[in-house]
């Protein structure tokens, strides 16, 4: 669809990295949303795919309803730096973003844009909720309330918005600059810190505004993203001096991985069999274990390299 782009209030921006697959999902759920088509429009960023995902994209919005642009940024393998190849292409004043795996609500939207009532609020994040999922792995993430925008905002240093559900005034990136393009996790944090340190905007929530998560479905998939929760605490360290919450010596893990092994297994084993206790219930502290210990890991792999080079911050001009 060919959108009346002088009357966009909102540009909706996702980065994509090898979705040939799936990105139909989160197009679809484009297609449903309430805010008028001729207010917004929906930007994919192909961050260097290696498969169809660019021509998938151009495909199959052909047919939708709305306004969907696909944008590439193949020179750096970051989502942050395909987020700034979305702000640089978007031609609305409010800029929202959202991930890939993630499925909004159809007044998503809406919700979102309403909610830059009064010229002083710079930042809005929505709820960000899982979907259903029937996998361990994606119930425990689910009961552990992974991505949870209400811990993110009770944070010690600063409240922040994590980017699977925000908007930002253009204005923000103007003044605070864009995201760091190297920087491969813990951006969602830098952004909205340095809009509130350099900048009188405000932060709203926006629990009514949702977006539907998918969660991890494999051990693998939780441990890239734990390990890269552990390196997103040492990098903000040495960005802000953050307190990294460090986790327990290997002792530990041992311990804990004996105790459940030889006492709390054979006891919940026996309340699964009678219809007592679920899988969840089974295998919640050696999940707990094993997300702590990935986290663990991270620190030290970035305790180790250090901040990546080259975090100077760019400005939207």
């Amino acid at each position: 669809m060919a959108g009346k782009i002088d009357m966009i209030l909102l540009s909706v921006i996702v980065p994509a990295y090898n979705n040939e697959n799936d990105i139909s999902i989160i197009l679809d759920a484009f297609s449903k949303q309430t805010l008028d088509a001729d207010q917004v429009e929906y930007i994919i960023v192909n961050n260097n795919s290696k498969d169809n995902t660019k021509g998938v994209v151009n495909e199959y919005a052909k047919n939708l309803p709305i306004t969907v642009r696909c944008v590439d940024e193949n020179n750096i393998q970051s989502s942050y730096a395909a987020r700034n190849a979305g702000i640089r292409a978007a031609k609305g004043n409010i800029l929202l973003f959202t991930d890939s795996d993630c499925v909004p609500e159809p007044e998503w939207a809406a919700r979102m844009l309403d909610a830059f009532d009064r010229p002083e609020i710079g930042i809005v994040g929505g709820a960000i909720q899982a979907s259903h999922g029937d996998s361990l792995v994606e119930r425990f993430s689910s009961e552990a309330n992974v991505l949870s925008q209400e811990h993110s905002l009770k944070n010690p240093y600063l409240p922040f918005f994590q980017t699977a559900n925000v908007a930002y005034r253009r204005e923000a990136f103007q003044k605070a600059g864009l995201f760091r393009s190297r920087l491969k996790t813990g951006g969602d944090a830098d952004m909205c810190w340095r809009v509130q340190k350099s900048t009188d905007f405000e932060l709203r929530y926006c629990a009514e505004a949702k977006v539907l998560h998918r969660h991890r479905t494999t051990l693998a998939g939780l441990n890239e993203q734990f390990s890269r929760y552990g390196r997103s605490s040492v990098y903000l360290n040495r960005l802000y001096g953050t307190e990294i919450q460090q986790e327990p010596r290997t002792q530990y893990f041992i311990r804990k991985g004996v105790s459940w092994a030889f006492l709390h297994l054979p006891i919940t084993l026996a309340k699964r069999l009678a219809g007592q206790a679920t899988n969840i219930d089974l295998f919640r502290e050696p999940l707990r274990l094993y997300i702590r210990w990935c986290r663990k890991t991270g620190i030290s792999s970035a305790e180790t390299a250090g901040l990546p080079k080259e975090l100077d911050i760019e400005y939207l001009g």
